[in-house]
């Protein structure tokens, strides 16, 4: 354990130790807590969390973005590792589980996928917490629970590894925010994605993840649309026909073409009027 680490905790109350023996090791993990209160907040910041990329978007309580953030997920390395277990199952049969190099191949790839998660998520809730905390944000959320049903009827396999990691996400961010003293909250995501936040009709693929509303010509990135639809169900302002930064008509609305996790611009929502 770090000197840092030890500093960060020193002022909290510890409550509970856990010993776990495993062959000659010991393992003692140390439990902390302390009473948090809430402070009060600048800005709000929308998460939206999909299967190939978190999205973040500050805005004003008058709707004014401030800062627009896109970061990479490794879901697609984690399904990878996912796929060799299935295949080495497959080859297997059902002897695999009685043959001890098959076991191990099997468990170095659990190993990975765990590993991949741990380190993301917990770099990805710090590195999004302390953006919040720089811009004094209000934290908001997807209420996975709306999704959760779905997904549970579903036999898809990567809709279940997603929401899986979609919570992993949201608890690390959720965590980091508390220690901050900064407020999380959910709302209902459903539709968020594809429903134009400026007349509220759904919204047609206009090619990559870029979106379009036939009706009042809005268009924007489908990540970025996510944001601004769930910052307008927490705020209950900025209705409908009030475009956010809406940039100039000849903006281009292809879309975004960026380096890993490069900050985005307010003017790549490509919201103008038709």
């Amino acid at each position: 354990t770090s000197i840092d680490r030890i500093e960060k905790y020193k002022e909290w109350s510890n409550y509970e130790i856990a010993v776990k023996v495993v062959e000659d090791k010991v393992y003692v993990a140390v439990y902390f807590r302390r009473t948090v209160k809430s402070r009060k907040t600048r800005t709000v910041m929308a998460i939206d969390v999909n299967f190939d990329n978190v999205t973040l978007a500050v805005f004003t309580h008058s709707g004014r973005i401030l800062r627009l953030k896109r970061f990479e997920t490794p879901l697609r390395k984690i399904l990878t590792h996912r796929i060799w277990i299935e295949r080495i199952q497959r080859r297997h049969s059902r002897s695999w589980r009685f043959a001890r190099g098959v076991r191990e191949a099997i468990k170095k790839h659990g190993d990975r996928m765990r590993n991949i998660e741990w380190d993301y998520t917990h770099k990805i809730g710090d590195r999004i917490a302390e953006i919040a905390n720089e811009h004094h944000s209000t934290i908001v959320l997807e209420n996975l629970d709306k999704l959760k049903n779905n997904v549970n009827r579903s036999s898809n396999f990567n809709k279940k590894l997603s929401l899986w990691f979609y919570r992993k996400i949201q608890f690390t961010i959720s965590y980091e925010a508390l220690e901050r003293r900064l407020d999380v909250k959910l709302v209902n995501p459903m539709k968020t994605s594809s429903t134009c936040p400026r007349c509220g009709s759904r919204l047609e693929d206009s090619g990559g993840r870029v979106l379009g509303c036939s009706r009042c010509g809005f268009t924007g990135d489908r990540d970025v649309i996510a944001c601004i639809n769930l910052f307008y169900r927490y705020s209950r302002c900025g209705g409908p026909g009030v475009p956010l930064n809406a940039s100039k008509g000849d903006a281009d609305p292809r879309p975004m073409q960026r380096k890993r996790d490069e900050a985005m611009k307010p003017s790549d929502i490509n919201l103008y009027k038709s």
